[in-house]
């Protein structure tokens, strides 16, 4: 247990259990988000980090209280406001009432926040894991009308799937729930079956765990009633996906209107404001350095929890490695001879490697894009350091410069390496569902799946047909279909292919006939791919507007640095004439910052919410960077 919930427990602990029933929907929501803490110490912990912000929120409150005050004094002196009161005479009072009553509500303000956050974090947790839960389920009553049509019992089959959720995602988990109540709880199947139907927030897995209960109660065909939920859910993906991309397309337009309409709206009041008297500066450099950041990188965490992992995300794969001890006892004799042969042997093999590397040097960057950084980050460091202490002079534009170049180096290489790596794997994705179906057909006449893969791996498959003569090879070495099918998988590593090999590995193990698994890995995997089609159609166009709303956020940037700002002057203006408290080129850099930092972040929740992952968006990261910088360095100046 965390040493922070035993001291929130502590403190507000006896507060909290007095408010049971307050906090009875914050109980059923840490159950189906699966968090564990009990609901007392989730909220005795929210309890403490509402004080806690409070308190940070009064202190912050007490340091910009004399900056809002001033500003406000200096607003209403050069608006030349009459007051029926001698303000002079009160001005002390004033402001330490305004410090008392920013202190106040900052601190309230953080406070409850804070406190309605959190409460509101189990909420979103279990609506998320809904949505995965529907999404995931398709593919689950597949893997088990897989495993039933090979004769296991309804506890194998759970067992045997709740080893999968790394693969099969949240409604495994589900399953493995059910599993911990049969085997640690002592809870019989069918009363563990009921609990999790009451527990879970995804109404289609209880109305599955319903039906799933009536046919055990009677003693139904488990297969065939298997066989006719794997049909539903497929007829019905594609409506519970629309529902998750019309919540993807509120977010994303969340986004656009929140977080970069927003921005641009605060630049815009704060320039207005410098003109009327000194202190906005600082506000609109927090806006840029402080604001933008922080709220593009929470937007992109709030995405990472919501969104479905993409297939071509990198899993961990879910076999093991064993060594085997049997003969570890037994007295071996080295004669000097062998020794010698064995380290000629070795020698010779290393050679093996270093030739085979020298004639193919980018394969391990194809394989492994992030090994590029070994050599990328080096250098990107050595440009900053030159730039540091030899470049005559460490300035902002020429740090500006360097981390531009520092980042395109460690970047480019990755990004290239990794959309290869990338395209590579959704072809091989693309040729699957043919490629199981030719097997289904070739298994079908009554030729074993060790010689039908042979028999199609004849077939030209497109960028598939080297691994599946790789399939080939490594099964005429270990007369293993599960060990190459195995390997298969630990060379593309994503969550669609190792579906794939889960469900013909583990079948395989229960059934010697396994055309029919054959079948229903090829319709999962085309509904799969059917799915990721869908959707990266409906949300390319959020890609678009993403790019055409930083067009704008530039285009706007632009008309201040090149029309608006040089017309007005600079200096302490008074008496009604319109100043800037800054020079036009500390303007036009606090410009090319923020659009510059909008760019990268705008790019890296564009490829989240297209492909899922931050790796996807970091090409359209690095396009509005250099985009910002050529703006303000070429044009701009």
């Amino acid at each position: 247990m965390n040493l922070i919930y035993k001291i929130a427990f502590a403190i507000f602990g006896r507060r909290v259990r007095g408010k049971a029933e307050a906090y009875a929907e914050t109980r059923v929501m840490l159950e189906q988000a699966h968090i564990p803490l009990t609901w007392d110490m989730y909220v005795s912990t929210t309890y403490l980090y509402a004080h806690l912000l409070g308190i940070i929120g009064a202190f912050l409150g007490y340091l910009i209280a004399p900056l809002i005050y001033r500003l406000c004094k200096t607003v209403m002196d050069s608006s030349q406001f009459v007051s029926p009161v001698d303000l002079e005479s009160i001005s002390g009072y004033w402001e330490v009432a305004s410090a008392v009553i920013l202190t106040i509500l900052i601190a309230t303000l953080l406070g409850a926040i804070s406190y309605y956050l959190m409460l509101m974090y189990p909420y979103l947790i279990a609506t998320t894991r809904k949505t995965k839960i529907d999404l995931t389920l398709p593919h689950v009553v597949a893997y088990m009308h897989a495993l039933s049509k090979g004769g296991m019992n309804l506890i194998a089959i759970f067992e045997s799937l709740s080893e999968q959720t790394n693969v099969y995602g949240e409604a495994a988990e589900e399953i493995a729930y059910i599993v911990m109540d049969t085997k640690y709880h002592g809870t019989d199947l069918l009363t563990a079956l009921k609990t999790a139907a009451v527990r879970t927030r995804s109404e289609k897995f209880r109305d599955f765990l319903d039906n799933l209960i009536s046919v055990a109660e009677t003693g139904g065909d488990t297969e065939s009633f298997f066989g006719g939920m794997v049909d539903h859910y497929q007829r019905s993906a594609a409506a519970d996906q629309s529902s998750y991309l019309e919540m993807l397309a509120m977010v994303a337009e969340t986004y656009i209107t929140v977080f970069v309409a927003g921005p641009l709206f605060l630049i815009t009041i704060l320039i207005v404001m410098g003109m009327m008297g000194p202190g906005s500066l600082l506000a609109l450099r927090l806006v840029i350095y402080v604001m933008i950041p922080i709220s593009a990188a929470a937007f992109a965490v709030l995405l990472s929890i919501i969104s479905i992992g993409s297939d071509t995300n990198m899993i961990k794969i879910y076999t093991e490695t064993r060594r085997i001890r049997q003969y570890d006892d037994v007295r071996t004799r080295i004669i000097e001879d062998d020794e010698r042969m064995v380290r000629r042997l070795m020698r010779s093999l290393r050679w093996t490697s270093v030739i085979k590397s020298s004639k193919t040097p980018l394969k391990p960057f194809y394989s492994e894009p992030s090994r590029t950084l070994y050599l990328c980050v080096p250098a990107a460091l050595l440009i900053l350091g030159y730039t540091a202490y030899y470049g005559g002079g460490l300035t902002i534009d020429r740090l500006d410069d360097a981390v531009v170049a520092g980042l395109l180096i460690v970047l480019v290489p990755y990004l290239f390496f990794y959309e290869m790596q990338r395209r590579r794997i959704r072809q091989i994705e693309d040729s699957v569902p043919g490629f199981l179906r030719k097997l289904a057909v070739v298994n079908d006449v009554g030729m074993p799946l060790t010689a039908a893969i042979k028999s199609v791996s004849e077939v030209n498959l497109g960028v598939l047909s080297t691994e599946v003569k790789l399939m080939r090879k490594d099964m005429e070495w270990s007369h293993s279909i599960a060990d190459s099918l195995i390997k298969f998988e630990q060379r593309v590593r994503t969550i669609a292919i190792s579906r794939i090999v889960t469900l013909i590995t583990k079948a395989s193990e229960s059934t010697g006939n396994i055309k029919e698994t054959l079948r229903i890995a090829a319709s999962d995997a085309a509904l799969a791919e059917r799915l990721r089609r869908e959707k990266f159609a409906s949300m390319f166009s959020y890609l678009v507007i993403v790019y055409l709303s930083f067009a704008v956020f530039l285009l706007v940037l632009y008309v201040f640095a090149t029309m608006f700002i040089p017309m007005v002057p600079t200096g302490g203006g008074g008496g009604g004439m319109l100043s800037l408290d800054a020079n036009e080129s500390e303007y036009t850099m606090l410009f090319m910052h923020a659009a510059m930092i909008q760019g990268f972040f705008s790019g890296i929740i564009a490829g989240q919410m297209t492909g899922e992952s931050a790796c996807t968006g970091l090409k359209h990261a690095v396009t509005m960077l250099v985009a910002a910088y050529l703006l303000f360095t070429v044009f701009i100046g």
